[in-house]
């Protein structure tokens, strides 16, 4: 049997270190160039003021918003989910005649650019029984147990999406806030894009008064 010397035994080590020492660098560098989840978007304030027909000085403001889009906890291809938080306000004053009835929505619209046949889920706290009305699209959703609002959205349909909504106080005020609310939609084939909305209605002897204001598109 031939003996090796002990450079010829160095050298073939040497050799054998270098080449696992590039193939552990190419599996770390494949490893961190997956990011872990995007960054959280901070998106701008909403303000929208309106003098009705009998003289109410209104306001609706959304703020303090922000949307963090997050990997499918289920890594499935067509899903996208997010979680979301703002805070919506609502004001009146000086109207001559007094408010009898009111609502202020807070929600988000959802967009598909080809397909969500399966849906949208909204997380949540408790459930209850019943529907949950939504005031432009006529789409209703449905409340389960584990505190989620599903509904259908059809191809290039725009589906609002309520997540609180109160009357105004006698002080002509309504706060509503909602944090870290998780917004899921599955079976997209293209783009999935929310943006917030907050919606007053007001109602007095003499007038009607409803109207609404946006914030800014966000893909999820």
């Amino acid at each position: 049997m031939k003996n090796l010397s002990p450079r010829r035994l160095v050298s073939l080590s040497a050799k054998r270190i270098a080449a696992l020492a590039l193939t552990s660098t190419s599996v770390f560098v494949a490893v961190a160039a997956v990011p872990a989840h995007a960054d959280i978007a901070l998106m701008a304030p909403q303000v929208y003021d309106k003098v009705s027909r009998d003289g109410w000085h209104l306001q609706i403001k959304i703020d303090h918003e922000s949307i963090n889009s997050v990997p499918n906890l289920a890594a499935a291809v067509n899903s996208r989910e997010g979680f979301v938080t703002a805070s919506g306000t609502a004001t009146a004053t000086g109207g001559s005649s007094p408010i009898t009835d009111s609502i202020f929505i807070l929600g988000y619209q959802l967009g598909c650019q080809s397909d969500v046949s399966t849906g949208l889920q909204i997380g949540g706290t408790g459930g209850v029984g019943g529907g949950a009305g939504i005031p432009f699209s006529g789409v209703s959703g449905v409340v389960g147990a584990a505190g989620f609002v599903q509904t259908v959205v059809q191809p290039g349909v725009i589906v609002d999406l309520p997540l609180a909504n109160m009357a105004l106080d006698d002080g002509g005020q309504a706060m509503l806030d909602i944090d870290n609310i998780h917004i899921k939609a599955d079976a997209c084939g293209g783009d999935v894009s929310i943006r917030s909305y907050a919606y007053l209605r007001i109602s007095t002897a003499k007038s009607h008064t409803e109207f609404a204001i946006y914030g800014d598109p966000s893909k999820i």
